[in-house]
């Protein structure tokens, strides 16, 4: 049985924290939240997983961050598009870990890094990574006209907010203007 953190310790002294998986996915969803300041989300991620907010808030910030990701620091984002993300693809874990682990994420409480863990671990044939496979597919390597048109439409009919490459959408208008 693997222990689960239930405190972040910010300059020696330990906080207890929101640990199910509901909170991580509020943080992250604060995270994506274009619409404030990275301030605001520094707050705001700090306030969800907090019970009681440290007085170090850089420090808060930068444990809770590590903790977002289960104990790993901190790392650089690559310059890739997600493929996944976990508002919009909420009914794809809701059905993915269903059908893999009869599990019922309405229903359940789970730790942060054991939600995490399941989700690393879903099986290729779930809905969730079946999605996420359409969003990596690279058509470049179809060659056949009708065959890229169709994986283009599939591609577009589960991209992610802004997804969709600029010669992707130049392909699509190609392929249009000929059927005009």
């Amino acid at each position: 049985m693997t222990d689960y953190p239930e405190l972040i310790t910010v300059d020696g002294k330990d906080y207890e924290i929101n640990t199910d998986f509901r909170y991580g996915l509020a943080c992250y969803q604060c995270i994506n939240d274009k619409e404030i300041s990275d301030t605001e989300r520094g707050y705001g991620i700090i306030g969800i997983l907090y019970k009681q907010e440290p007085p170090n808030l850089q420090e808060a910030l930068r444990m809770a961050i590590k903790y977002l990701q289960c104990g790993k620091e901190p790392q650089p984002q690559e310059e890739r598009q997600p493929d996944m993300n976990f508002e919009n693809d909420e009914n794809y874990i809701k059905s993915s870990f269903m059908s893999d682990y009869k599990i019922d994420l309405d229903d359940v409480k789970m730790h942060w890094w054991k939600f995490c863990n399941l989700l690393q671990g879903l099986t290729d044939d779930c809905i969730l990574n079946r999605v996420r496979d359409i969003r990596n597919y690279d058509i470049s390597s179809v060659k056949d006209v009708k065959s890229r048109e169709k994986v283009i439409r599939a591609k577009q009919s589960v991209a992610l907010p802004n997804q969709i490459t600029e010669e992707e959408e130049n392909i699509l208008d190609d392929f249009y203007s000929q059927i005009k």
